[in-house]
């Protein structure tokens, strides 16, 4: 019996502590501030089992399918294979933008700006911008750019936005995973501590994955003062013989 009330009154307690955020003046958390990746984790290998940015390695991000595993449609998979072979031609070796949800994913600062009407995302990496109308507007029409087009609302704490209008080009990671222009994403900032944001992506692709997968990282708010600096990459760069590649025989 005592161990029953102690149960209670520890749920109780857990429930009453649970957090609560900052806000705006409109009621809404307040997101703004610098944040990173807290994982350092920005690829999947092609068989989906892990993934690494460059040197630091960690498990996959991916969190459905239960496994790891990217649903590749068979096509598609032959594809993701060849880019990994060639990895040389990943866009953002050309200082192209790293698309949606790889912008949140590289070790890079990235700097939120918000208020009632707009949430505004700044990345370093390629100087990156993403502008996120929160006046439930829809997607313009015939619109298509590497990170998409942002609309966004709000679920309780939680920032929910709809990306969609893929140019296409984009990669996943540096292994060579992919999507094409029929690329839907959708994303879920939730604050769980002052200073964490758990992210989650669901990416739905239906001529490259036999279903949506799911993918999630925690970013962690930099230190006071921490600024964004000047992304030295001019898009369209070519020097080939730099890039990450197959080793040279």
């Amino acid at each position: 019996m005592r161990f029953s009330i102690f149960l209670i009154s520890f749920v109780a307690l857990a429930q009453s502590a649970k957090f609560e955020p900052p806000r705006q003046a409109d009621g809404h958390p307040d997101l703004q501030g610098v944040w990173r990746n807290a994982s350092i984790v920005a690829a999947f290998n092609v068989e989906g089992q892990e993934a690494f940015y460059n040197e630091p390695g960690g498990k996959s991000v991916i969190v459905d399918p239960p496994d790891g595993k990217l649903p590749y449609l068979p096509a598609a998979l032959k594809q993701a294979n060849e880019n990994h072979v060639h990895r040389e031609l990943d866009p953002t070796g050309h200082c192209h933008t790293h698309g949606v949800p790889r912008l949140l994913v590289p070790p890079f600062p990235i700097e939120i700006v918000e208020d009632s009407n707009d949430v505004v995302l700044l990345f370093e990496t390629e100087h990156s911008l993403r502008i996120i109308p929160l006046d439930g507007s829809p997607h313009p029409k015939l619109y298509r750019s590497w990170n998409g087009d942002s609309r966004g609302h709000w679920e309780g704490d939680t920032l929910v936005v709809d990306v969609a209008g893929f140019n296409g080009r984009t990669w996943l990671d540096q292994a060579g995973n992919i999507v094409d222009r029929n690329e839907h994403v959708v994303e879920r900032f939730t604050m769980t501590a002052r200073d964490t944001i758990a992210y989650e992506a669901r990416v739905d692709d239906p001529t490259i994955y036999a279903k949506p997968w799911t993918m999630r990282i925690p970013l962690r708010r930099q230190p006071a003062g921490t600024e964004l600096i000047e992304y030295d990459c001019i898009e369209g760069e070519r020097s080939e013989i730099h890039y990450a590649g197959p080793p040279k025989k």
